[in-house]
């Protein structure tokens, strides 16, 4: 499919080829087969065994201590922030119980939910979905403003919705999907608490997406460990998010480094949010941020978004590079 003539060029491919070619050298080098090595230390992680003593780092508490002090308790903004060093685990949380609404965050499980249909060969990419008056939503993308009855592949309106965060894209796609079909994905993921928030009674107004940091990267960790999708499906579904706008926590790290993300903006509850994974060489990490206005009657400018969001994530890059 034209998707994975795109992986084989993408840079995530080239970082993931590199990780592993490190491993299989490690492995070729070492006296004992993979299967020893397993045996020999059985009650160990697998993964010990081929990252670099150097790069199973645990010890985050100054960056922990800097991050609480500087954005736990904010003037003016309420701050969710959830960091996981992927290696070992290690990870620092910010408010852990400040639920925001993830805008278009929200966007990646139904995108996960289309592709789960992909990997099991109910849908193909090259299939068609037509666009309908009930999709179109002109606050977020463009593709309202194509005819009614367009047709677009569902592999075009992944990425409109991933990487644009078209939100008629978004329509599209959710229409199509079963609500069973949507609800797998949470509770797959353990989320169950967060899909009853999502379930909307004959009272519309209690309808309520809001989720923490911390409960969001669950999505971003399942994508990198390949727990829902499988590891192809995974792979196609993060090479989406490389090609994602290079803007809020994306500023903090230097252009080269590969961030696949997806960022979310919801103006009027004033909130801000982003999501990803970032691929420094050896050393990857989850990092999601979300941003509120404490006072709506506050108001904001997009360069103090863009600060808050550039000095956490900047912190972060800079700590996990120089340990």
């Amino acid at each position: 499919m034209k998707i994975f003539n795109v992986i084989r060029e993408s840079k995530v491919t080239y970082w993931l080829i590199g990780v592993v070619t490190s491993a299989v050298v490690f492995l070729l080098m070492w006296p004992a087969s993979i299967k020893e090595l397993t045996e020999k230390y059985s009650l160990l992680d697998p993964a010990a065994l081929v990252v670099d003593e150097q790069d199973l780092l645990v010890r985050f508490q100054p960056l922990r201590s800097a991050m609480l002090a500087q954005f736990e308790n904010h003037e003016k903004f309420d701050i969710g922030m959830y960091f996981e060093y992927l290696p070992t685990g290690a990870n620092i949380v910010v408010n852990n119980d400040k639920a925001m609404w993830p805008a278009s965050l929200i966007k990646i499980p139904v995108a996960m939910a289309v592709m789960k249909k992909v990997e099991r060969g109910e849908w193909r990419l090259d299939n068609q979905l037509v666009i309908l008056d009930e999709d179109k939503d002109a606050s977020f993308g463009k593709l309202y403003l194509e005819p009614t009855g367009t047709t677009l592949t569902i592999e075009q309106l992944l990425k409109y919705t991933l990487v644009d965060s078209d939100n008629t894209a978004h329509f599209v796609l959710l229409r199509n999907l079963d609500a069973e079909e949507l609800e797998d994905v949470f509770t797959h993921l353990g989320l169950d608490d967060v899909l009853e928030g999502l379930k909307k009674s004959p009272d519309a107004n209690s309808f309520d997406n809001r989720m923490t940091a911390k409960s969001y990267s669950v999505f971003f960790r399942s994508l990198f460990n390949a727990s829902y999708l499988s590891p192809d499906y995974s792979q196609s579904f993060l090479n989406f998010l490389v090609t994602s706008p290079d803007e809020f926590a994306k500023t903090g790290v230097p252009s080269e480094i590969i961030f696949a993300h997806k960022t979310g903006i919801r103006e009027e509850d004033g909130v801000w949010a982003d999501s990803g994974i970032v691929y420094v060489d050896r050393r990857p990490y989850l990092i999601t941020i979300m941003i509120g206005k404490k006072n709506s009657e506050d108001v904001v400018s997009r360069e103090e978004i863009d600060s808050l969001f550039k000095d956490i994530s900047s912190q972060i890059y800079t700590y996990v590079q120089s340990l």
